[in-house]
């Protein structure tokens, strides 16, 4: 009688700490963040996120406020959904949201959150935000690359032109990504992709299909960032794709920067200064993981 009485009070307790673990979620804190949606335990508030996330987050802020508070799974998010709170993050308090989380996509889209994009505020994010604005973005430099880019139409046009002889139907998706790749590798190692030469042919074409299906992994909802108990079976597999692909990119970026460094005749002589060339004669401020995601992002 006396064990029963003690499994059926242990069975009560363990009820209780679970009730009480149940209510904790559900009994709003006191706390200074902004108001938004109820959260629940583990998912928080990715029930009301519907099939259109961002018609979703719209629909939220017309009843929570321009300035909203979301915990999806176990990360807290703060939208601002209002031109003004948009300048007061972007532009007057910049430097306190300048940091990004460590999240998946910048260990690989982001070279090791090595990249302006993903790496933290300090020394090394305020390092290539000089090169860029100073070295790579100014206007003289975008300006040196206009004959290339007026080529690269004049080319779009021509190939228009063959393409719908005859009155045939010619589709726009394939010929607009080769002026945007062709444009891309100009600005970056100063010569068009598919030359004679092996190195920007190959190498270039693949790290620019890579880069751009990485930037669509990237993209995509990724639960285990939400809920981190999931994150060693990466039920996606979105880290397993983004992994082969950083492999393939790290290959392609190496090679045409090896190719570089031995002073190839093929891609070295440009009559351009392009973007490789200028962060390879910075006197060894960046390493080559830096230097990879200072390119990406030009891509």
């Amino acid at each position: 009688m006396e064990f029963v009485f003690n499994s059926w009070f242990g069975i009560l307790i363990l009820v209780a700490i679970n009730l009480l673990f149940y209510l904790r979620w559900l009994v709003p804190k006191v706390t200074s963040r902004p108001p938004g949606p109820p959260c629940w335990p583990i998912v928080g508030s990715l029930f009301y996120l519907g099939k259109i996330p961002h018609r979703s987050m719209e629909n939220l802020a017309k009843k929570y406020g321009p300035i909203m508070y979301l915990r999806l799974g176990c990360m807290d998010y703060i939208i601002v959904s209002n031109a003004d709170m948009a300048m007061e993050v972007l532009k007057i308090h910049d430097g306190d949201f300048a940091s990004r989380p460590r999240m998946l996509a910048g260990k690989y889209a982001g070279f090791d959150w090595s990249s302006i994009g993903f790496s933290e505020y300090g020394d090394h994010w305020r390092l290539l935000r000089k090169i860029c604005a100073t070295e790579l973005f100014t206007q003289a430099r975008l300006n040196s690359f206009q004959p290339g880019r007026q080529h690269e139409m004049a080319c779009m046009v021509e190939n228009i032109a063959k393409c719908s002889q005859g009155g045939k139907f010619v589709e726009m998706r394939p010929i607009f990504l080769q002026l945007t790749r062709n444009n891309i590798c100009r600005m970056l190692f100063g010569e068009r992709p598919f030359k004679s030469n092996d190195i920007l042919g190959n190498d270039f074409d693949d790290y620019f299909k890579s880069y751009s299906e990485m930037m669509t992994v990237a993209g995509k909802f990724n639960f285990s960032e939400l809920i981190p108990i999931l994150k060693p079976f990466d039920l996606q597999g979105l880290e397993r794709h983004m992994k082969r692909l950083k492999t393939r990119i790290d290959i392609s970026l190496s090679n045409i920067l090896k190719e570089y460094r031995k002073g190839n005749k093929t891609i070295v002589d440009s009559t351009m200064a392009n973007f490789v060339e200028i962060l390879l004669n910075l006197d060894k401020k960046l390493d080559d993981k830096s230097m990879m995601g200072v390119l990406s992002v030009c891509s």
